[in-house]
């Protein structure tokens, strides 16, 4: 992937947090709460599983109690209790899966922190690999942000993962977990669609601001959806398997809220 990759990574995932309001209407929740929802998609990576296994997702509230970089549960407050296992390669183009949703006091929140547990693995050429979280187990994977719930309202949060960037090979053949996560909110992020012709081409597409590569996507059946994208003007490469030639659109606009679609994009034989 050309370009560096724009990164939310603390000590996780990458996931990913720059947050704000996602917007407040007639609400069911308790005087003096609001809502926190967090959803997740993927950048492609080479590989046919990414399998994560998510046992707790929580919110640190400022002034709530401890340091948000201490281990103690002071302050934190827990969104999703449940374990939740994801195949981060099935949230593909614009796919999203919710992996958060819960009712926290209205305030000024500093991270999201994701534990995990055992099981995550990779699956390559048919053969299992256990992955390797560091820190996943113990105090977590957090992300730095600064973000608003507001009282009677909703706070609506995505984020895209990118598995390519995040699973790094040892010299020993030990998979590792390092993720690289980029968070928006919904409100704010804008996403790129697009077909590409021929559908048969294998195209892997870029979303480039110069000199960083922000987001990326992988055509299925000629289709491809970039998300989680800040607004902004962007170049869009296309690299596609043998055959083709490389292809660059500029000046593609992406705005807070909204898809931008570029229509179809004919690949050039070599």
């Amino acid at each position: 992937m050309r370009g560096h990759v724009l990164r939310f990574q603390s000590v996780f995932f990458a996931l990913f947090l720059v947050l704000a309001i996602s917007g407040c209407s007639k609400s069911t929740t308790s005087p003096g709460f609001g809502t926190i929802s967090l959803k997740m998609t993927d950048a492609p990576g080479d590989y046919q599983e990414v399998n994560l296994a998510i046992i707790q997702v929580s919110a640190h509230l400022e002034g709530g109690g401890a340091e948000a970089d201490s281990d103690s549960t002071s302050g934190w407050h827990v969104l999703q209790a449940e374990p939740v296992n994801v195949d981060l390669l099935t949230l593909r183009n614009g796919v999203f899966t919710t992996l958060a949703l819960a009712e926290v006091p209205a305030g000024h929140y500093t991270q999201i922190r994701l534990k995990l547990g055992a099981g995550s693995n990779v699956i390559i050429d048919g053969v299992t690999h256990p992955l390797t979280v560091p820190s996943g187990l113990q105090s977590g994977y957090k992300l730095v942000g600064s973000f608003d719930v507001p009282a009677g309202g909703a706070l609506n949060l995505a984020l895209d993962f990118d598995a390519a960037r995040s699973i790094v090979l040892t010299g020993s053949g030990t998979y590792i977990l390092k993720p690289t996560v980029r968070v928006l909110p919904v409100s704010t992020a804008g996403s790129i669609t697009g077909h590409v012709v021929p559908e048969t081409a294998s195209t892997t597409v870029y979303a480039i601001q110069a000199p960083d590569t922000i987001g990326s996507a992988l055509t299925s059946n000629g289709d491809f959806t970039v998300s989680v994208l800040p607004a902004g003007t962007y170049s869009l490469a296309f690299h596609p398997a043998a055959d083709y030639r490389d292809t660059t659109l500029a000046n593609v606009t992406v705005t807070s809220g909204a898809t931008t679609n570029v229509g179809s994009v004919s690949l050039t034989p070599q």
